[in-house]
């Protein structure tokens, strides 16, 4: 099962709040075989909740909260449990895979402030989103651990899947590009200042001008983009015609082949553009989708078995829902 690969099975785990202990026990939400779930850890879950939604511009009707605070609960509950299960090397390889993803994402952002900026404008602090990552990949090594046997995802059920649904695996027309990405946003995703975003256009054009006199662009994105991901691929990608922003696609199908574009304009900042090559589309090879074919199936099946298993940790675990949130 793929480390932090899967948005559903991170919501089933929870925000990964720790466990702590309270003073009284008025404040006992849930309790059950080596875990205690209290008001506090539920206030903070929820708090933490609602600040990361705000960050992606999402609020939370109050009338949806009764229903969401139950889900929290559980999944402090679900956390707790596993987190107990949890052996050294669980707590080793999951260790070792935050610190690699943690440097990784440093890297990306190109300095360790700013990589803590993008944080906080998500509504974390550094310590309490490293300790969600940590919790969370924990977890996951329990479960890994546990219905990995249980998964039935074979090689040939792999294959089988790729056979008798080939449209799924048909790819479309693509264009394979280099662009050099200035960003127009600030790390929370709002507008930046008219000021600041003429000075991104301004660079934009004096990056363009180095690229007409004969520089490489694939060595200005790496240099200069605003795209973390771009950067460590010198700019390069591969976009499926009829999905990329409106602005850019007219742009990159005006192109010839190892042609730059002026500087493009899109609702994200200004792109410079090199059109590398077009694509025919194709049905995808097999070895090209089969690992994240086999991710896709393994988390298929880990939906299917995880409430059951939820339900026997519960039941196993004797779990009382002392107060309803």
């Amino acid at each position: 099962m793929p480390f932090l690969a899967t948005r559903t099975l991170a919501a089933l785990l929870g925000l990964g709040i720790a466990l702590q202990a309270a003073a009284a026990d008025t404040d006992i939400l849930a309790r059950g075989e080596g875990v205690v779930v209290r008001q506090e850890q539920l206030d903070e879950a929820f708090i933490n909740l609602r600040a990361t939604l705000a960050a992606q511009g999402r609020n939370i009707n109050e009338k949806q909260r009764p229903v969401l605070e139950r889900q929290l609960l559980e999944k402090l509950v679900l956390t707790g449990l596993l987190l107990k299960k949890a052996n050294d090397a669980d707590r080793k390889s999951a260790s070792s895979k935050v610190a690699k993803l943690i440097e990784e994402q440093k890297s990306r952002a190109r300095s360790e402030a700013r990589f803590h900026a993008q944080i906080r404008a998500a509504g974390l602090s550094p310590e309490t989103f490293e300790s969600q990552l940590l919790e969370r990949a924990i977890c996951e090594e329990v479960l890994d651990r546990e219905l990995r046997p249980q998964l039935g995802v074979t090689p040939e059920k792999v294959r089988s899947f790729y056979d008798q649904n080939p449209a799924e695996f048909r790819r479309p027309e693509r264009v394979r590009l280099q662009q050099v990405v200035l960003s127009a946003k600030t790390a929370s995703g709002a507008d930046l200042p008219p000021a600041e975003k003429a000075e991104k256009r301004q660079l934009a054009e004096r990056l363009l001008e180095r690229v007409r006199k004969g520089e490489d662009l694939g060595t200005i994105a790496s240099e200069f983009s605003d795209d973390p991901g771009g950067r460590d691929r010198k700019g390069e990608y591969v976009f499926p015609v009829g999905r990329m922003v409106q602005e850019l696609e007219v742009a990159v199908l005006a192109l010839n082949t190892n042609q730059v574009s002026d500087i493009v304009a899109t609702p994200y900042g200004f792109h410079i553009v090199k059109l590398l090559e077009r694509m025919p589309g194709e049905l995808a090879p097999f070895d090209s989708v089969s690992e994240q074919l086999r991710a896709r199936l393994e988390l298929e099946a880990t939906q299917a078995l995880l409430p059951k298993y939820q339900q026997k940790l519960f039941e196993d675990s004797k779990v009382e829902f002392v107060t309803s949130p």
